[in-house]
């Protein structure tokens, strides 16, 4: 690597030397590393892996829902179709989801099919899902620490990885949500784009955009971190031209390859042309491949900025003029395909529905809400990544070419996701996986400059305590905790036990508080009008009207809607479900243990759960 002279951070060669054979002398294979990372961190996780093979549970909504999702693809629900049938009925909701996590997911339950009943495959798939995609990321994080001129970092990112907490977050047992993958593409990408800076690897790029690609198609929640590598690739042609020309070009190629196909694998044809806020859909499909064009222009014409501008304005002014015209037909598509989605992606949720449920969903909240109740965990997540934004940064005043240039990438996006995570925390989830790598290579060169003389044993020490005390992990359980909310009685009504009495009632339409819908759907045939996506703005709607509504009201909401069943959480508060909706009003009615005439309560059995018919209409 290039250095720029910087004596007291630059250890001496036969340091240098020295440090290396004592590392390499007490240096695991990488498999064992991740093997041993695997197994610690099934030892952790292992309560919430009993609870999936003894009661098939969930422990978050979404989890429920790809669930649901699944068994309607097995059952033969049209690849294409990704309206969920049994929410909101009649109409159903379409998801913004794909189907692109229901391929692994299928292809296991189908396999262990071959040895258990249908819902015990489900439970195998469910475990083995989110433990492969464990050792993929513990793998992913040594390769971008390779990517990142640090090989002998590859066990330290190993580690990081494993402290930044994925086995509590993302990769739990029984997480069959999209944000694990996302997350290993995102590493991926950042890898590929670190590796495809150097000219001798630009077709590596290519890779790059197919990871993306990949992304898009199952959300859109890594764009934040996306855009400023793609952002970086016109910067760095701007200052260093023909240099960049095969990142460009190879880049291009892959945008130009990639996202056609995974519009073609995960929308339907009739869909094409129709955009979405929140989804993968053509306007972002208009505007990779408006960039990539651009991209592609610059580097074909190169030669002519030097050519016909060089010598009279200076090659890198001609390609600062020339970088945004090529740019703009890819900014120009969004405003003009799709102004509303500028700004806010759930643009279309309904406003009441925004105060009543979004804002109050744990991961939808802001960094500061999170820190009040627990800042332990608020700075567990947000401290490492600034840490690593710093090293990265630090790395980049003391290198130069392209090792400064992979510093800088690093340090943007890890620091655009930081920004993100302060508005919704569920970003920090990503962002640490991705930032521990660089901090793990910052401890590594530290310990290596200023340790020398240590033993092997203890130099491994010394980075594993370093490692620990800027983890997540490590911070989260260093510092004091707030008072955590008691959500026992909430959590208590989407166990499977008090669930699963619900299938012992003939099928019917059931309203429920939204958090409830997913779970439900679930753990019983039945359909419910509300579940906790966006996109459910009537049925949601319906709902809170009719639970924040007068009794009398409510009857009537219901009954015009066709609900047969009332559910109702034991210890749940009103004001939860309609917030400060002025009493008195079905909620309130129902948490206080009163059954209005027009309903009737079921015995299912021991749960939590309150289930009340409507009596059929006397007029």
């Amino acid at each position: 690597m290039n250095r720029i002279c910087a004596p007291s951070l630059t250890p001496e060669p036969q340091q240098t030397a020295r440090a290396g054979r004592a590392m390499q002398a007490f240096r695991l294979p990488l498999w064992a590393a991740i093997a041993l990372a695997l197994a610690a961190s099934a030892a952790i996780a292992a309560q919430k892996a009993l609870a999936v093979i003894e009661g098939n549970a969930f422990f978050d909504s979404d989890d429920a829902m790809r669930a649901v999702q699944l068994r309607d693809l097995l059952a033969g629900q049209s690849w294409f179709d990704m309206t969920a049938w049994r929410v909101d009925p009649p109409f159903g909701m379409f998801n913004h989801w794909s189907r692109v996590i229901d391929i692994p997911l299928a292809t296991l339950e189908l396999f262990f099919r071959l040895f258990l009943d249908a819902d015990g495959a489900e439970r195998a798939a469910r475990l083995a899902f989110p433990f492969a995609l464990l050792a993929a990321l513990y793998r992913v994080a040594a390769f971008l620490a390779q990517r990142l001129d640090a090989p002998r970092a590859r066990l330290a990112a190993v580690a990081a990885a494993y402290l930044s907490g994925p086995m509590f977050l993302q990769f739990a047992p029984g997480r069959i949500d999209h944000h694990a993958p996302q997350i290993i593409l995102l590493i991926l990408a950042t890898g590929f784009f670190c590796e495809g800076l150097a000219p001798q690897r630009a077709r590596a790029m290519v890779l790059c955009a197919a990871a993306m690609a990949v992304s898009f198609a199952i959300s859109l929640e890594n764009v934040p971190f996306f855009l400023p590598l793609i952002a970086a690739l016109p910067i760095f042609f701007i200052i260093d031209g023909a240099a960049m020309r095969g990142a460009l070009l190879y880049f291009a190629l892959g945008v130009l390859l990639a996202f056609p196909i995974a519009t073609a694998a995960t929308i339907a044809p009739a869909r094409y042309a129709l955009s979405f806020c929140d989804a993968y859909s053509a306007v972002h499909l208009a505007a990779m491949l408006l960039g990539a064009l651009g991209l592609a222009l610059l580097a074909i014409a190169e030669p002519y900025f030097g050519a016909r501008f060089g010598a009279r304005f200076g090659d890198w002014r001609a390609r600062l003029v020339a970088t945004p015209l090529a740019g703009l037909p890819a900014v120009a598509a969004v405003f003009l395909i799709a102004p509303r989605c500028v700004g806010d992606p759930l643009v279309d949720l309904d406003p009441l529905l925004r105060k009543l449920w979004l804002v109050h969903v744990a991961e939808m909240q802001p960094l500061l809400t999170l820190a009040q109740k627990a800042p332990n965990v608020a700075i567990g997540l947000s401290l490492p990544s600034l840490l690593a934004v710093a090293a990265c940064l630090v790395a980049a005043r003391f290198y130069e070419g392209l090792p400064r240039r992979r510093a800088l990438s690093l340090a943007v996006v890890i620091f655009a996701g930081f920004l993100v995570g302060v508005g919704q925390v569920r970003v920090l989830s990503s962002v640490a996986p991705l930032a521990s790598v660089p901090l793990a290579i910052a401890i590594v060169a530290l310990v290596e400059r200023y340790a020398v003389s240590m033993a092997p044993l203890a130099r491994a020490s010394a980075i594993g305590l370093a490692l620990i005390a800027a983890s997540p992990v490590g911070l989260t359980l260093a510092l004091p905790s707030g008072e955590a909310e008691d959500e026992s009685a909430r959590f208590a009504c989407l166990k499977p036990e008090a669930l699963t009495p619900l299938a012992t009632l003939p099928r019917a339409r059931i309203a429920a508080p939204i958090d409830m819908g997913a779970h439900i759907l679930a753990f019983s045939p039945h359909s419910v009008f509300a579940a906790p996506y966006h996109r459910d703005n009537h049925g949601g709607r319906l709902v809170v009207d009719a639970f924040s509504a007068p009794p009398a009201r409510a009857e009537s909401l219901l009954r015009a809607a066709g609900a047969e069943l009332v559910v109702w959480c034991s210890g749940w508060k009103a004001s939860g479900v309609v917030g400060d909706a002025p009493a008195p009003n079905l909620a309130a009615a129902l948490a206080a243990g009163e059954t209005p005439a027009w309903l009737e309560e079921k015995n299912i059995g021991e749960t939590p759960l309150h289930v009340f018919a409507v009596r059929p209409n006397p007029y």
